[in-house]
């Protein structure tokens, strides 16, 4: 289960506060929720600090959501290793 809550909103910027896990249709419910405040134009940061599991599809979701401007506060270490290693470019496995 993921819980969604604003956590801060000023202006265009929104806080959203994520708190369990991201996996399975809790995916499409955050790219839902993101994608409608960044068609609003408003600059979205998750707040991951109470997120207890991130499964492989949620973390290229979070990768690409960073990617278009999104930030990502109060990730723990393992989770910036696992967003890290979701951003890097995976090598050509047919060579």
């Amino acid at each position: 289960m993921l819980r969604i809550s604003i956590h801060g909103s000023e202006g265009k910027f929104v806080s959203l506060r994520l708190e369990g896990q991201i996996a399975g249709a809790w995916i499409s419910a955050l790219a839902e929720v993101c994608e409608r405040m960044l068609a609003a134009d408003r600059k979205v940061t998750l707040d991951l600090g109470d997120v207890s599991f991130i499964d492989r599809r949620a973390l290229t979701l979070l990768a690409a959501l960073s990617h278009r401007g999104v930030a990502l506060a109060r990730c723990s270490p393992f989770q910036k290793e696992q967003l890290r290693m979701a951003s890097t470019p995976k090598p050509d496995a047919t060579l």
